[in-house]
């Protein structure tokens, strides 16, 4: 009985580690497709003046506007990591505990809004600040979640008061 046990152990042991190498195979799999996608603008040097205090909470990650769940694997955007949003005269700055920081100059943002769901986290009515936002040619959303979620609202509406109007074509 205890061969059978030990036997069934390390089948149990192999299968949980090949399903780990066929997740890490995915994932460089996914980060080989997304390859040509160009990287975030990088933070200025001397940051512009913040229109307020840091906003502590977590950073999400990012996925493709026109996909919730698909995670933007390159350039660190996946990764959750605490940190704080700095809304600035220039953009949005998003500092994160471990990873580079993101910056997202206001021309390059096309809307904030409030939501409750961006891959795989998935949180009460107006629980994420999301951003959309342009990198290249294409269209992503990024999120964002205050420890107070009290601050999401005002968060989008003085980001969107600081878009450039765009003209309808």
């Amino acid at each position: 009985m205890s061969g059978d046990r030990l036997g069934l152990t390390v089948a149990m042991l192999l299968m949980v580690g090949l399903l780990y190498l066929l997740m890490l195979r995915g994932w460089r799999s996914r980060k080989r497709r997304q390859g040509d996608l160009p990287a975030p603008p990088a933070p200025p040097v001397v940051r512009a003046e913040a229109l307020g205090p840091a906003v502590p909470g977590l950073f999400v990650g990012t996925t493709f506007s026109d996909d919730w769940l698909d995670r933007v694997a390159v350039h660190d955007l996946a990764h959750r990591a605490a940190g704080w949003l700095v809304l600035t005269t220039d953009g949005v700055h998003v500092e994160r505990e471990g990873l580079v920081d993101l910056y997202l100059p206001y021309d390059a943002i096309e809307g904030a809004s409030l939501g409750e769901a961006l891959a795989g986290k998935v949180v009460g009515k107006e629980g994420l600040l999301l951003l959309e936002w342009r990198l290249g040619s294409r269209r992503l959303t990024s999120a964002f979640r205050a420890d107070d979620h009290a601050q999401h609202r005002t968060l989008a509406e003085a980001v969107a008061a600081r878009l450039p109007t765009r003209l309808e074509a």
